[in-house]
This record gives C-alpha cells, structure tokens and sequence, in this order.
C-alpha cells in the first residue's frame, strides 16, 4: 500500500493559523488547551493571533510514532479554574479517538467550562470532528515542525 505524504510546511501554516483563529473567534475562547506534543506549535500561533494569554497543555497520546496505540493515554496537569471557554488544539483529528477520550473526561471533571476543539486537518472517517477545521487530511501530513526539527537531523 502506498501512503500518500504531503509535507505542511510554514507558509502555508502561517496562512491557515490566520484563517483558522478567524473561525475561532466566534467562540471567544479564553484558554486554549493544546494537545502534546502534535498541537503546541498550532495552539501558541493560535494563542498569539487571538491574544489569549492562558495557554496550558494536556497530552493526549494515541500515537507511537507512526504505530497507532490500543487506547488514548490521557496524561499531565494543567488549571482550567477561572476558565469558561476552552479551544482544544490538535494539529490533526486522525481517528477522532484522542477527541473521544478527552473531551468527555474534560467534561466530567470541568462541568461548568464549554470546550470545542480545532484542528488544521481532519479525515472524514473521525470518529469526532472538531468544531473548526481547514483541511481534509487525505494522506500522512509531514508538519514542518515534525521534519525540520528532527533531532537526528540536530545531531
């Protein structure tokens, strides 16, 4: 099977962080909540277009690498009290799984906050969607923060 990869690189994230605080705003998040490690670059560019200074993090781990896991590991510590909105961030809604485990949680544990998520690419078989998105994921998605940073590559 051949897996179709297109590299993202940052230009064209550039645009789309412009586009995609656009879609956001209408939520008037005041904390945004990235998904590590994949969502932190999309979640400070988003943070830094909206001007939202509470920006926090979660990791939400459904990857090995390339290997899918079994099960979402939902883990780390972040302060939602004083929040009302929260923006989740990923940077891509694959199976729509890590979603699935953390937005319930999040939910149940913060009953009084609304949180949506954003993404710059879905695939439409997700199990969830997020509220906003850009693109279509209809390949592997190379981000320019996964390939031009590699550590090897730094060595």
């Amino acid at each position: 099977m051949i897996v179709l990869m297109i590299y993202y690189d940052y230009t064209r994230f550039k645009t789309d962080v412009r586009q995609l605080a656009q879609l956001c705003a209408q939520f008037q998040a005041d904390t945004i909540l990235a998904v590590a490690r994949g969502g932190m670059s999309l979640a400070h560019a988003l943070a830094m277009a909206m001007d939202i200074r509470n920006l926090q993090s979660i990791r939400a781990e459904s990857y090995d690498g390339d290997c899918r896991r079994e099960s979402v590991r939902i883990a780390g510590s972040y302060d939602l009290s004083g929040s009302r909105r929260v923006l989740i961030v990923d940077d891509i809604v694959d199976t729509g799984e890590t979603l699935a485990a953390l937005l319930p949680a999040l939910r149940l544990e913060h009953p009084h906050i609304e949180f949506k998520a954003a993404a710059l690419f879905t695939k439409p078989n997700a199990r969830i969607q997020p509220d906003f998105s850009l693109h279509e994921a209809t390949g592997w998605i190379d981000f320019f923060w996964e390939r031009d940073f590699l550590k090897a590559d730094l060595l």
